[in-house]
């Protein structure tokens, strides 16, 4: 079975200055893998995400002098059912503004829990973000990334090359975007660039899965090592 990704549901951006913010509801397929990346603006300590199935913290990092948090969540969709991914801030008062994106992953191993090679994250001012990895990607694993920064045009990213863009939305007070994009196989790459003009606060994460049946020993994956998010 070939690695896929699927939007759960459309993407949420909120200024409501609030301490929960809810996703849109979505039904996975049983047997999904669900990984849900936040952005909370105006926070820079751990949130929670809840809603029907059990979602575990993935990694999560600050962007913008530690102004801002990117989380990435996951949980495994036993069942066909309705959740709506309601994200709970951390602690410090209310977030200024929030984005929510959950995506469904078919083919990937292990399928019960993320089997991540690498995950790589970057800050900056300059144009076109990027990030490194590493090593370079595995040509049959797919690569999953979220984009943020404190531009609020809904139509500034274009998606790195090789890359589907599957979803870009922006807020204001404060001006915040958050894009997501997809490679289900065939990069190689080491160092993945997006393509923006801006040059405003960001922070970019990728994600590189695992395919079926190429990662047998759960140690070899970000996802076994006991929370630790270095590329391996």
């Amino acid at each position: 079975m070939a690695l896929a990704f699927t939007q759960l549901a459309a993407a949420t951006a909120s200024t409501t200055n609030a301490a929960s913010y809810a996703g849109t509801a979505g039904t996975p397929v049983a047997g999904n893998l669900l990984i849900c990346f936040v952005m909370a603006s105006g926070k820079n300590t751990q949130g929670s995400l809840a809603g029907t199935f059990t979602w575990t913290r993935l990694t999560s990092f600050t962007y913008n002098t530690n102004a801002d948090i990117i989380e990435v969540f996951w949980a495994y969709a036993a069942t066909a059912t309705s959740t709506t991914p309601t994200y709970t801030v951390g602690t410090g008062g209310n977030a200024t503004g929030c984005i929510i994106y959950c995506v469904r992953v078919t083919g990937a191993e292990g399928q019960t829990q993320p089997y991540i090679r690498q995950i790589a994250t970057n800050t900056g001012l300059a144009a076109n973000p990027s990030i490194t990895f590493g090593a370079a990607a595995l040509t049959g694993n797919g690569l999953l990334g979220f984009a943020s920064n404190s531009t609020n045009s809904a139509t500034q990213w274009t998606a790195p090359t090789g890359f589907t863009e599957m979803s870009e939305v922006a807020y204001t007070t404060p001006a915040k975007s958050g894009q997501t994009s997809q490679a289900a196989s065939g990069i190689t790459a080491t160092t993945i660039s997006w393509t923006n003009v801006n040059t405003t606060a960001w922070g970019v994460i990728m994600l590189e899965f695992y395919v079926a049946g190429t990662c047998a020993n759960p140690n070899d994956s970000v996802a076994g090592l006991s929370g630790d998010n270095t590329n391996i």
